[in-house]
């Protein structure tokens, strides 16, 4: 097996007589196109945590890390969760690019072991999506790193995890810049403690065009940056609905990151 990092595109050679039968190809990855993600799907919280929550680490062509930054544990908290992005050398990204290889991304399509389920109840599920020349290729396991004796599969995907950890702790980040932002309003709660009653931020708003999601709450998204409207605004904020009558909306905010779709499925 060999993997090479080459500046602009990242170039993988995958060898089957050292990979195993199905692996192989070349794959070419333009600079701001998406090599992988990782998200945490479902568990044990409210639909607007799960609703409202982003990738924990997206990595483009070019070895741009996108990671969410630190967040205080005081409530309310700010309504934009500050994502941002660092850059991996070519070690790094060699690094990162034969774990993917161990786990054999290429040779899947769409799978998930949730074998976990047999140890633990509402954990969450966590979905790596890859992709190259053939394609997206999709991997998630329930309760990754529950279990003492792992595959050798989940063992390098935890591997991967743990050392995408550790590169974006040792990284110089900056905040990243969306080119889109997504936006879900619903029917929230408002905390007497800290109501915070606003104006709404958006402009010519028909939420009857915006998608609908579980629980009645709607999606859309518009261009980035994300709008300085809600830079001062909180968890807690809640603003004037649309049509001018109905009773005020829930806004959950954050930028949309590469290989996202507008709104979640």
């Amino acid at each position: 097996m060999r993997i090479k990092f080459l500046g602009a595109f990242v170039s993988i050679a995958l060898v089957a007589a050292a990979c195993g039968d199905g692996g192989g190809g070349s794959v070419d990855v333009a600079d701001d196109d998406p090599v992988l993600q990782i998200v945490s799907e479902g568990g044990f919280v409210p639909v607007e945590i799960a609703l409202g929550s982003g990738p924990r680490y997206t990595l483009l062509g070019d070895g741009s890390l996108i990671y969410q930054g630190l967040q205080t544990l005081e409530y309310p908290g700010r309504l934009v969760p500050p994502y941002m992005v660092a850059s991996l050398d070519d070690n790094q990204m060699n690094a990162i690019l034969a774990m993917i290889d161990d786990i054999g991304l290429h040779d899947i399509d769409d799978e998930i072991d949730d074998s976990a389920m047999n140890f633990v109840a509402d954990a969450s599920t966590e979905v790596i999506t890859y992709w190259d020349d053939g394609g997206e290729h999709r991997y998630a396991v329930y309760a990754l790193g529950i279990e003492e004796s792992p595959s050798e599969r989940n063992a390098a995907f935890l591997e991967l995890t743990q050392t995408l950890d550790e590169f974006a702790g040792q990284a110089a980040a900056e905040p990243y810049v969306a080119e889109r932002v997504r936006v879900i309003a619903g029917q929230g709660f408002v905390e007497p403690e800290f109501e915070d009653l606003r104006l709404w931020p958006l402009e010519d708003t028909d939420l009857s065009e915006w998608e609908t999601l579980p629980n009645d709450w709607q999606c859309t998204a518009v261009d980035g940056p994300v709008p300085d409207v809600f830079d001062q605004a909180t968890q807690a904020t809640t603003w004037e609905h649309p049509d001018g009558t109905s009773e005020p909306l829930t806004l959950l905010v954050r930028p949309l990151l590469p290989g996202e779709p507008d709104c979640p499925a």
